[in-house]
């Protein structure tokens, strides 16, 4: 069997893909990814076959802290645009090696359901954030928590939009009336990455989609093969990282800076390649673009992270201290299901002090309902199947049939 990967094309998107990549291999599958050359070698280091397209997303920006109804617009039809011109590029470099299943993250839906409709193979949706069905719903969620226009439907932006879907489906041989089932993606498999008690509504959800929980297995190895070690005077060790996609708020670690020098604490930063002063962080902290998770919270007191999904995972895996800082819609939704759950604590941008941020992190490592709370979220974890249950769920998708 042949299985096609489209990840997002981004290191903390491909990576938790890769150990279930791995486990197909080891089944005796053959896997390829399409993926932008900038993180093709990736699935090279699992011995996974890449093809390469160049057609970066523009949500690899990082986006305006307010939008205006034109900047909305624009960005709204640029993602269309290039996530369906991805289809022709990947069609393209796969030639005639056409793959037996397709396995795509949802923020490059379109190729995956395209192709997928268009060589009648099983497809399934990587879900890296919560997931949707009748009774939740990510996007509204999406539009009540996001700070940009949101579009009428009679919109300009709109209408070119349903034309250009429209050309896209016909190009590829699917009937343009597929558009909005297309577009929400009904009747797709979804495998999703947290387990099903994180889940807003997660007893809704039925047997098409598969809560396997984070895939953490390369992420371990790589950390054991890090070089970093917790210092030798038993300070307790905060860690905060903003992730890798928009993490562009060298405010927020200048904060930490303010917050946290004068502390007996150990302080590491991970910025994700956000450019800040080296020389302007007090000698208590040690300063990385990049560092596994996993090489610093097996020894950590407390974590503060942008409540991106593979934070909170490992967060709850190693049942350290939580402390949240959301920055895009997507995040301040998780954010929300942490609080409402007791797994975090949690700090709007706009309330950000030094002085806050201190006492939120003492708050979080003093509270015993939360560590209690993120225990049954790790046993959750351990429970979920994680990557071997993730391998047979994608093996055995339905026929297309019983798919769309």
């Amino acid at each position: 069997m042949h299985v096609l990967f489209l990840p997002y094309p981004s290191p903390g998107h491909v990576t938790p893909t890769l150990p279930v990549a791995r486990e197909l291999l080891a089944l005796g599958h053959r896997v390829t990814y399409a993926v932008t050359e900038e993180v093709a070698e990736l699935p090279a280091r699992i011995g996974a076959t890449a093809i390469s397209y160049d057609s970066p997303l523009m949500s690899t920006t990082n986006p305006p802290d307010e939008w205006t109804e034109d900047e909305f617009s624009r960005a709204f039809l640029q993602y269309i645009t290039e996530i369906t011109g991805t289809t022709a590029a990947i069609e393209k470099q796969l030639g005639e090696d056409r793959p037996d299943r397709i396995v795509y993250d949802i923020t490059v839906w379109a190729p995956g359901r395209v192709l997928g409709r268009k060589w009648a193979v099983p497809t399934c949706q990587l879900v890296p954030v919560f997931a949707s069905n009748d009774e939740y719903s990510l996007m509204t969620e999406q539009v009540e928590h996001a700070d940009h226009p949101q579009l009428s439907e009679d919109d300009p932006a709109i209408t070119e939009f349903r034309r250009l879907m429209a050309e896209f489906l016909s190009a590829n041989d699917i009937d343009p009336d597929e558009t909005d089932a297309i577009v929400a993606g009904k009747g797709e498999h979804g495998l999703v990455f947290h387990p099903r008690s994180l889940q807003p509504r997660g007893e809704t959800f039925g047997a098409d989609h598969a809560f396997v929980g984070p895939c953490l297995e390369l992420e371990f190895e790589e950390a054991d093969g890090w070089d970093w070690k917790p210092p030798r005077d038993d300070r307790p060790i905060l860690f905060a990282s903003l992730g890798t996609v928009v993490n562009d708020h060298p405010e927020f670690f200048r904060l930490c800076a303010e917050a946290f020098g004068e502390m007996p604490w150990h302080v590491v930063l991970a910025t994700g390649g956000c450019e800040v002063d080296l020389d302007s962080f007090p000698p208590n902290f040690q300063v990385y673009e990049w560092i596994p998770y996993a090489a610093v919270l097996r020894h950590a007191t407390a974590f503060i992270c942008q409540a991106g999904m593979g934070g909170i995972m490992q967060s709850c895996y190693h049942t350290i201290p939580l402390v949240v800082v959301p920055y895009q819609p997507e995040q301040r939704i998780s954010a929300a299901r942490l609080v409402e759950l007791g797994l975090a604590k949690r700090l709007l941008p706009t309330e950000l002090t030094a002085r806050g941020l201190r006492e939120t992190v003492l708050d979080a490592v003093d509270d015993k309902q939360m560590l209690a709370v993120q225990q049954r979220m790790c046993a959750d974890i351990h429970d979920a199947g994680n990557s071997p249950r993730a391998a047979e769920f994608v093996q055995n998708l339905p026929p297309v049939g019983g798919n769309h």
